[in-house]
């Protein structure tokens, strides 16, 4: 949620600083609520359709100022190698709940996904994508006097503690309200106990009320925090405000201390969790600085960060049919603390160019604030795309690898918006990340025509506790009625294609009665080298003249360290015939049709990685693929040889 204000009240943001430092401005308990068991709601899941008025959301134009003209800092782009390796376990998420834009957010545990939107709270499972609870955060918040309008969801889970944190905000212009509605798991699973805070985040200056808006919410080893703009109820800015509280009494339902502190020089804030005491936080500070801060009970510290010069968004994101997206403000979308470093993206220009590119950053903290160096930009890009195609709406993490994902919305005239995401390895060229892959799109134009249809304010990107290498991302897309729904999707960087070695054929052969193998080549059926297995066409009751070829591979991987399974056919076959392509399913022992096209269109090739390639590796690692062609029978069709020139399989192991 936004409201207009003046630029004057953000002068202050353009000048470059050294070290400053905010101290706690205020004390107070943050006293817990009733307990929620979320397996005694009934029903679990509830998704009945609240249509909500609509409010009006104001441009918050942030001026960022021109650049250092002595700024020589680049930012990379993309290069056209593919980095994520889309893996099982896409599922649909929260669909549309009345309120819009839904502002996805989530948090990956060891089994499940807490996704959170406009208004509503869901859990999934991560082995099947079942949907185990939803319910609006009315119901969940229920019982601690929350007000009906809740919103700016945020949720992550907490690897040190291994709980869920949920956090939203509730504000109501007419009695002055500003409420920050937070839930924590009693465990790593979120179904069953959840302990609950309504704590105070407005603040009084002078006469004036303001309340909270656009959150950051993080966790580190000693402290929950959460942080956001401040307004004033009836107009003005005061600036942003973290609070800070103890994390040990939250996680038994305790009392707590919270801390207050104000900061009227930041803006627009993602306050982010680490495994150190402080928590960090990133935020736009000019058109080529970043603001740093790290925050702990006593103050917040702050230095800036040189960047390249990137421009701050104008209008609107052009769609199809006059169906605009809103561009927002340049705002950091997210940002994301690893190992001493912190990485954040959002929306910008570059040069004269209008399109929007997804910009990220890569800043090495330099055990700052404790270290003699400030924090430093090891690197940025460009995620962009061609003439006319705006990236938007980006989030960004990284893995204990260092390799980066990036998860965001492409929008042309023609595309109203796909859900994309691209990635780099850590080995990669400074600055780069891979080609974009497409994961969702929307079937029809969003919103209405000639306006600024919101897109959202964030999308949520997690990495898996499991592994710290797996991607979550978590994002919408327009459904076929026109409104919205979400999508929570895992992938990896590493390609698994890069990784792919090939296995040579133990053994090949016919079926009975689907032709002649004339040739047993076996050791060459894995090259495209021009040395055929032949097989003379054979009647097939029924069916017609008939070809196969089995080849069998000792992988010597199995079901759970099999990472990906490839599997490509070339071969010569006539004009009319029909290839049928097979994979042996060691859990049903049956042969599994996986193709079938005309055997002109040769060559083919079959992929499945992790969990879908696990059913065709037998626990011995043995690999049975067939191809089998048939020529109907008809008048003039006259027995054939297929000349199959390869049959191979290659295979990689589970990272």
């Amino acid at each position: 949620m936004r409201t207009s204000i003046l630029a004057g009240f953000l002068a202050l943001l353009t000048a470059a600083s050294a070290q400053s430092e905010v101290k706690v401005s205020r004390t107070f308990s943050a006293v817990p609520g009733t307990k929620l068991d979320t397996t005694k709601l009934r029903p679990a899941i509830d998704t009945t359709y609240r249509k909500q008025p609509k409010r009006p959301e104001n441009e918050l134009i942030f001026n960022w100022g021109l650049p250092d003209p002595n700024n020589r800092l680049k930012a990379g782009g993309t290069t056209d190698k593919i980095r994520a390796s889309l893996i099982e376990g896409k599922f649909p998420a929260i669909g549309a709940t009345g309120w819009t834009p839904p502002d996805c957010d989530m948090g990956v545990g060891p089994t499940h996904v807490v996704c959170v939107v406009n208004s509503s709270i869901g859990f999934f499972r991560k082995s099947d994508g079942a949907n185990t609870f939803l319910r609006t955060s009315e119901d969940f918040f229920k019982g601690l006097g929350a007000g009906s309008f809740q919103f700016d969801p945020k949720a992550l889970y907490d690897p040190i503690s291994k709980r869920f944190f949920i956090l939203f905000l509730e504000q109501d212009d007419a009695n002055k309200v500003s409420k920050s509605l937070i839930a924590v798991s009693d465990d790593s699973d979120p179904n069953g106990t959840w302990y609950r805070y309504r704590i105070e985040s407005k603040i009084t200056s002078g006469s004036t009320d303001y309340w909270l808006d656009y959150p950051g919410f993080g966790v580190s080893k000693d402290y929950v925090g959460f942080s956001g703009n401040m307004f004033g109820f009836t107009g003005g800015w005061l600036g942003n405000q973290f609070v800070v509280i103890d994390k040990a009494p939250l996680l038994n339902g305790g009392t707590a201390t919270a801390r207050s502190i104000q900061d009227q020089s930041s803006a627009s804030v993602k306050l982010v969790s680490s495994d150190t005491t402080n928590l960090y936080a990133l935020s736009v500070d000019a058109s080529d600085r970043l603001k740093v801060q790290a925050v702990d009970a006593t103050s917040a510290k702050s230095v800036t960060v040189t960047i390249p010069p990137v421009g701050q968004p104008q209008g609107s994101v052009p769609g199809p049919s006059g169906h605009n997206l809103d561009a927002l403000d340049g705002r950091l979308m997210n940002a994301i603390y690893r190992s001493g470093t912190i990485v954040g993206t959002h929306a910008g220009t570059v040069g004269s160019d209008p399109k929007l590119v997804s910009r990220w950053y890569d800043i090495n903290l330099n055990s700052w604030p404790t270290g003699s160096n400030p924090p430093k930009l090891t690197q940025s890009g460009n995620v962009a795309g061609p003439a006319g195609a705006y990236y938007h709406m980006p989030a960004v993490a990284k893995n204990k690898r260092n390799e980066m994902a990036l998860v965001f919305t492409r929008t042309t005239s023609a595309i109203q918006a796909d859900l994309m995401v691209t990635g780099r390895k850590s080995t990669d060229a400074p600055g780069t990340m891979g080609a974009p892959v497409v994961q969702s799109t929307t079937p029809v134009p969003y919103g209405g025509a000639g306006g600024y249809n919101r897109w959202g304010d964030y999308f949520g990107m997690a990495v898996d506790p499991a592994d710290d290498l797996t991607f979550w991302a978590y994002g919408m897309v327009g459904r076929s009625d026109g409104n919205w729904t979400t999508v929570v999707f895992p992938f990896k960087i590493t390609s698994y294609t890069e990784l792919l070695k090939p296995i040579k054929a133990a053994a090949i052969d016919s079926l009975p009665s689907q032709g002649r193998l004339q040739d047993k080549v076996t050791s060459k059926i894995d090259l495209v080298d021009g040395i055929f297995s032949n097989i003379d066409s054979q009647v097939q009751a029924g069916v017609g003249l008939a070809t196969s070829l089995t080849a069998t591979y000792n992988t010597g991987l199995n079901g759970t360290t099999i990472g990906a399974l490839q599997v490509n056919a070339k071969f010569t076959a006539p004009t009319g015939a029909t290839a049928f392509y097979y994979i042996w399913n060691v859990q049903t022992n049956k042969w599994e049709q996986i193709s079938a096209s005309p055997a002109t269109q040769s060559p083919v090739k079959f992929e499945r990685i992790e969990n879908q390639a696990s059913p065709y590796v037998a626990s011995n690692g043995q690999v049975k693929v067939l191809v089998r062609v048939v020529q109907p029978n008809r008048a003039g069709v006259s027995p054939y040889t297929l000349k199959v020139d390869q049959l191979s399989v290659s295979v990689a192991t589970r990272l």
